[in-house]
């Protein structure tokens, strides 16, 4: 992949640039083989994007400079703004509107926030594209309500000249520290969902509702792990962490019980609205609940249980649970290695890994998810 924020030095988000595709995957390789040393790992082929380029469906920009000149870019390690006029990871049509909302920013005079004289009113600028429907969601951090008015004249003018845009919101962080978000969110448009296809699977998608920033690799994430669950026979399933529904949704094309648990409302009310979307084999359903909490009072048997924890992977406590439910399969997603062979490292006297495999979410960086199927000894 060519960028030419990387070869000067402006933009080292994508670490791994002056490797070929093939040997960043090779290092990750390396990485998980070496986390699970004491294990018997037998990997599956890495599943890689087709190209880098135009893979990503997120972005996330500061906004700084002035009314006249606004920017949109990074900050560096130094807190230090880097102004970005694109990113070729980004998904088509992106980059594109980028300089567009610059020119309406400045029409509707919305300023950029400064850090050293704290004013001003944008903080941040969050751009989604969908899969499939082509539609884009954009997310406005500001300062206070002062510019709100404003931002919703705006947003009548971006919707008569980009009709692909469908949702855009404001969300607002007054404090003056790097906190991307605060916790009010306000919807402008009429409509509060983007929807995501992946093959037979609708999604929707709300204004702070985690999803994969990858779709390419996203729908061979989700389709593998529902592999799993028509090969295993599973007829009974719970997911855990399940966000806006993807891997249950995959898994309800075999299974006849299906059960998410997510703690973002917005989360569940998304998969709850797209359930008459979808081909679902039996009866499936969703609880905004904190999951340490769901399973400690949890008592039905499910044949196989899917988690899809944060960074920070699982606790003890959610182990022991898992351990005392006993399903006869664990399926595990991860976005960070060192915390699924930590996580392991706590089951592996019940479970053994049947299949292990990295799909590359992040290409040329260090960062990597990885599905694990874990099967019960006692079986």
């Amino acid at each position: 992949m060519d960028c030419r924020w990387f070869k000067t030095n402006h933009c080292r988000s994508c670490g791994l640039l002056d490797l070929s595709y093939q040997e960043t995957l090779a290092l990750k390789e390396k990485k998980l083989q070496s986390l699970f040393s004491g294990t018997k790992l037998e990997l599956m082929p890495t599943v890689g994007v087709l190209a880098a380029e135009g893979s990503r469906n997120k972005a996330k920009f500061a906004v700084f400079g002035e009314l006249d000149h606004i920017q949109f870019g990074i900050v560096d390690g130094t807190l230090q703004f880097r102004d970005l006029e694109e990113c070729p990871l980004h998904m088509p049509g992106m980059n594109e509107l980028l300089p567009h909302l610059k020119l309406e920013l400045k029409q509707f005079k919305i300023p950029p926030y400064s850090l050293a004289d704290k004013k001003g009113e944008l903080k941040y600028l969050i751009l989604s594209k969908t899969q499939g429907h082509e539609e884009f969601l954009l997310r406005f951090v500001l300062r206070s309500k002062e510019s709100l008015d404003r931002l919703r004249k705006m947003t009548t003018e971006l919707l008569r000249k980009f009709p692909a845009i469908k949702v855009v919101t404001a969300n607002i962080q007054p404090e003056h520290k790097a906190v991307l978000e605060g916790d009010e969110e306000i919807v402008l448009t009429s409509e509060q969902n983007i929807t995501h296809v992946f093959g037979n699977v609708t999604l929707s998608l709300g204004p702070r509702s985690f999803f994969q920033v990858s779709p390419e690799i996203a729908g061979k994430l989700y389709k593998a792990a529902g592999d799993v669950v028509r090969d295993y026979n599973i007829q009974s399933f719970l997911d855990l962490y399940c966000g806006v529904g993807a891997f249950s949704f995959f898994a309800a094309q075999n299974a006849e019980r299906v059960f998410g648990v997510e703690i973002s409302k917005e989360a569940i009310e998304s998969a709850r609205s797209t359930v008459t979307k979808n081909k679902i084999k039996g009866e499936i359903g969703f609880e905004a609940l904190d999951v340490e909490a769901f399973l400690q009072t949890q008592g039905a048997a499910y044949e196989a249980i899917l988690v899809n924890p944060p960074r920070r992977g699982l606790n003890e406590n959610i182990v022991k649970s898992l351990l005392k439910l006993g399903p006869k399969v664990i399926i595990y997603s991860s976005c960070n290695a060192e915390t699924l062979a930590r996580d392991y490292d706590m089951m592996k006297e019940h479970y053994t890994i049947s299949r292990a495999q990295i799909f590359d979410m992040f290409p040329y960086t260090e960062h990597f998810e990885t599905l694990v199927v874990m099967n019960y000894k006692g079986a």
